[in-house]
């Protein structure tokens, strides 16, 4: 990984990058004396909480382009990594993603970083990010991971969605499920309850601030999806990606 990233660093323009893995955590860096550890760690997770804020719009990132007063920032996502490299202004971005192609060539033939183990139905807080896009570990059942389930309350501006079925999960949380099924974003989740096995695939909506992960490792539904699956408050359901996720998360339409 060291030579991979030590090739694209020969280009022009380039004073120094980094791999990250699909968390933030920083697999392999190449930087200036400026740059500080703790900086570069934080900046790193920063980058990856944004990035699949974009492929739930786009369906995924093939190259990200940041622009500051004193340099650029190039993103390369490749499977579950990305290559970040620190540029000038002038750097010939044709140029470069020649050679961020060449390395991620090399760099998808590499195994996947290996992921923190969490034994099963075992939950344990996630790093607080203040931002709601850690990604933390989820109780298993089975292969299929556990949602604490909070049924959203009918009141006079929820009246009519309660009636509906749909589902919506911090990002934290979403994210952590699309990582353990190793899927595309998507629009729906299948939610079961393990007593009577009955399913249902939900329409998702994400909650967008939750900064105090309030609803970590949790699903919030309404009256009608609580009925239909037979849970009530504090249940735990088990949730699915649903098979034939699309590019754009489009499944099931």
């Amino acid at each position: 990984m060291e030579s991979m990233l030590s090739g694209v660093l020969t280009s022009p323009g380039v004073m120094g990058g980094l791999i990250t893995d699909d968390t933030g955590r920083v697999l392999v860096q190449s930087l200036p004396a400026m740059f500080v550890q703790e900086q570069v760690v934080a900046a790193a997770a920063a980058l990856a909480e944004q990035q699949i804020g974009l492929e739930e719009m786009t369906g995924g990132v093939r190259l990200g382009e940041l622009r500051f007063e004193l340099a650029r920032v190039i993103v390369r996502p490749v499977a579950e990594r990305s290559i970040v490299l620190i540029c000038e202004h002038g750097a010939n971005l044709q140029m470069l993603s020649i050679a961020l192609n060449v390395a991620a060539k090399k760099l998808e033939k590499l195994p996947a970083p290996a992921a923190v183990t969490v034994a099963p139905r075992e939950l344990s807080p996630p790093t607080q990010s203040g931002t709601g896009w850690t990604f933390m570990p989820l109780a298993i059942d089975n292969g299929k991971q556990l949602l604490r389930v909070v049924i959203i309350e009918k009141t006079a501006g929820t009246f009519w969605e309660s009636m509906e079925e749909h589902i919506s999960v911090n990002r934290a949380t979403c994210r952590s499920i699309w990582r353990h099924y190793n899927s595309n974003p998507s629009k729906k989740f299948i939610l079961g309850n393990p007593m009577t096995k009955v399913t249902s695939s939900i329409p998702l909506q994400i909650i967008e601030n939750d900064k105090e992960n309030r609803y970590d490792g949790a699903v919030l539904i309404t009256l009608a999806a609580a009925e239909h699956l037979g849970v009530k408050d504090s249940d735990q359901v088990t949730v699915e990606v649903p098979k034939g996720t699309g590019l754009f998360g489009w499944e099931g339409i």
